[in-house]
C-alpha cells in the first residue's frame, strides 16, 4: 500500500529539493571564486555582510527550524510516540556515533572541542539528493529521512545551547537558540497556523538565506598540492569518517535496535537496507555544522579543515547513499 503525502508536506519536500540544488550551486560559486584570481576581492565583498547574514538572516533560518520541529510534534510523525521512536532513536545514533568517531581521532588534540561539528544533518542536501531517485523512493522513506533530520536539528540545537553557548555574544544566542524558542512559544491559531508560517518563510530560507550563508562562508582556497594533507588532518578526517561511516552505522544500528527491542516498528514498505541508504545521505551536512565550527574554533586553519571535511564528506555521503538506495529501493507506482 502506497502511503500518500499531504499537500503541505509535498510542497515542503519540493522546496527542500530545489533548495538543495540552489545550495550546491552557491557552494560551487563560492569555491570557484575562492580559487580564482578574484579570491581576495570576493572575500572583501562579503566581509561587511558576514555578521548580518550569520546573525541576522540566519535567525530566520533557525526560527524556521523551530517551526518545523513544532509542526512535527503537534501534527507530524513526532506526535505519535510509536511512530516517532524509529526516526528519533535513529537520529540519536546518527549524532552520537559521528561525535564519538571525531573525538577518538582528535582526543587530546587542538581540534577536540569540535566534537559536535559532524553531528548535524542538512535537510536541504539530503532531501535534494533523495529527490534525484524520483519514484524509486517510497513515501515512508522520505518521511523517515525528513523526521530524522528534524529530530537531528532539535538535538543539534540542544547541543549548541548546552555545550557551545558559553562566552558567545547575546546577539548570537538570540539569533540561534532564541529564534528556535520563539517559534515554540509563539501562539499559532486559525489566522497564523504553523503550516502557513512555514509556507511563507520556507522559500526565503531555502532560496535566499541559506545560499547567501554558503556564499559568504564556504569559500576555501584549495591548494591541490597540499589537499591530501588538508583532508588527512585530524579535524578533516574526523569529520569525513564521522559523517560517512558514523552516520550510516549510527542510524542503521540504532534503528535496528529500536525495532528488535520492540521500542519502534519498521514500516512494512521499508527495509533496513533502505534505512542504511538514508543514513548515508544523512552524512551530508553544512549549515548548522558551520555554525558550531565557528563557535568551536578560532583558527582560520582549523576552519579551513572543517570546510574541506564537510565538502568531501558530503560528496562521498551523497554518492554512497544514492548508490545504496538505487540498489535496494524498488520503483513505486
Amino acid at each position: 500500500m502506497v502511503r500518500r503525502i499531504p499537500h503541505a508536506l509535498r510542497k515542503f519536500f519540493a522546496t527542500e529539493s530545489a533548495g538543495g540544488v540552489v545550495l550546491v550551486l552557491a557552494c560551487a560559486i563560492a569555491l570557484a571564486f575562492a580559487n580564482s584570481p578574484l579570491h581576495q576581492e570576493y572575500a572583501d565583498f562579503w566581509h561587511p555582510f558576514h555578521a548580518f547574514i550569520s546573525e541576522g538572516l540566519m535567525s530566520i533560518f533557525f526560527f524556521l527550524v523551530g517551526l518545523e520541529i513544532k509542526r512535527e510534534f503537534v501534527h507530524g510523525e513526532l506526535r505519535n510516540p510509536k511512530a516517532a521512536a524509529l526516526p528519533i532513536l535513529a537520529a540519536i545514533g546518527g549524532m552520537a556515533t559521528p561525535a564519538l568517531i571525531f573525538t577518538a581521532i582528535n582526543y587530546g588534540g587542538p581540534g577536540a572541542n569540535g566534537w559536535a561539528v559532524p553531528m548535524p544533518t542538512d535537510i536541504a542536501l539530503s532531501i535534494g539528493a533523495l529527490a534525484l531517485l524520483g519514484s524509486r523512493i517510497d513515501t515512508s522513506l522520505k518521511i523517515f529521512l525528513l523526521t530524522l533530520a528534524i529530530a537531528d536539528d532539535l538535538g543539534s540545537i540542544l547541543v549548541l545551547g548546552i555545550f557551545y553557548s558559553h562566552g558567545i555574544s547575546p546577539i548570537k544566542i538570540a539569533s540561534t537558540i532564541g529564534a528556535v524558542l520563539l517559534a515554540w512559544v509563539l501562539p499559532t491559531g486559525k489566522k497564523f497556523p504553523t503550516e502557513r508560517l512555514i509556507a511563507l518563510i520556507h522559500p526565503w530560507s531555502s532560496y535566499l538565506i541559506i545560499p547567501l550563508f554558503a556564499l559568504a562562508n564556504i569559500g576555501i582556497t584549495v591548494d591541490f598540492s597540499s589537499f591530501a594533507t588538508l583532508i588527512s588532518s585530524p579535524v578533516s578526517s574526523g569529520i569525513i569518517i564521522g559523517r560517512v561511516v558514523g552516520k550510516l552505522i549510527g542510524i542503521t544500528l540504532f534503528a535496528w535496535l529500536a525495532v528488535k527491542l520492540g521500542i519502534a516498528k519498521l514500516p512494512a514498505s521499508l527495509s533496513f537496507q533502505e534505512i542504511a541508504g538514508a543514513g548515508a545521505l544523512a552524512g551530508m551536512g553544512l549549515t548548522v555544522s558551520l555554525f558550531i565550527a565557528d563557535l568551536a574554533f578560532t583558527s582560520s586553519e582549523q576552519l579551513a579543515q572543517v570546510k574541506a571535511g564537510l565538502i568531501v564528506g558530503a560528496i562521498i555521503s551523497a554518492v554512497l547513499g544514492l548508490a545504496m538506495l538505487r540498489r535496494f529501493s524498488v520503483a513505486q507506482d
